[in-house]
């Protein structure tokens, strides 16, 4: 009697433990779903330890692909800093810098592109300089802007022919107005089109994030990961999952874009 007792006992308590581990790991119901602090998912992100891979979808075609690299900024060695250091350790962080790689397949060589993008952000995460360069052979096209500077600078190569313009960043809020100027001969064709009616002052006021944690489902299994979501334009949102490191798992944007991890293609075709 007493070792049935003792047996039941084991049970129950098993039964007990793995229910709270069960509820501590995935939440109860729309507990799962609790608001998070956009700071905490940020930190996440630009520490996360690996760079993501991720391929891009256009209604369910495939059409690019994006490598996603941050990494943290940290101060140069002094004299023999290095003793004692344990290698991958961050000595003195300064900051994060995220590099940004996206390739566009094509059929022909017009629709070819490759945009690549560089971004310094200093430890309070605010930028201090931004690159960000589109090439599709033979020509390429740079802009480059530093904080704190009103000049942005937009480079221009094609073969033996290359130029450079600069223009203020007062020109941004409203660009519609220089691209329909001499700015538009020296953009890539469609830009002006893609600009049409866009006006930054209206995007700012209507930009609105929050993150929450959520779960999405992998195969047969589901996965916590933090859910941002932001509403662009006034009238476009996206959402993008992240793992708890902090690596992209997934990205949906208007018009049927749909960014996955490239180690879980699955989740870019719906």
């Amino acid at each position: 009697m007493i070792g049935r007792t003792v047996t039941v006992a084991i049970a129950l308590f098993w039964v007990v433990m793995n229910v709270l581990l069960w509820r501590a790991e995935f939440g109860g119901g729309r507990e799962t779903l609790a608001e998070v602090p956009m700071d905490t998912v940020l930190d996440r992100v630009l520490d996360a330890p690996d760079n993501s891979v991720l391929v891009l979808r256009h209604r369910g075609r495939l059409v690019g692909q994006l490598r996603w690299n941050p990494s943290i900024t940290e101060a140069a060695p002094e004299g023999d800093a290095s003793a004692g250091v344990v290698e991958g350790m961050v000595r003195a962080p300064l900051g994060h810098a995220v590099d940004v790689d996206l390739n566009l397949f094509g059929d022909t060589p017009s629709t070819r592109w490759r945009v690549t993008a560089h971004m310094d952000l200093l430890a309070h995460r605010a930028w201090s300089t931004f690159t960000v360069q589109l090439m599709q052979r033979p020509a390429s096209w740079q802009v480059i802007a530093k904080a704190g500077d009103d000049d942005i600078r937009l480079r221009f190569e094609e073969g033996k022919t290359s130029w450079e313009q600069k223009f203020s960043a007062k020109d941004l809020a409203d660009p519609g107005a220089w691209l329909a100027g001499p700015y538009a001969a020296l953009l890539p064709g469609g830009f002006k089109a893609f600009t049409s009616g866009f006006a930054s002052k209206k995007a700012g006021a209507g930009l609105d994030w929050s993150a929450h944690n959520d779960w999405l489902r992998v195969g047969q299994n589901r996965v916590r990961v933090y859910r941002v979501r932001a509403k662009l334009f006034d009238k476009h949102e996206a959402v993008a999952y992240f793992s708890r490191a902090g690596e992209v798992l997934k990205v949906v944007l208007p018009d049927g874009l749909v960014l996955a991890n490239e180690a879980l293609p699955n989740l870019g075709k719906e």
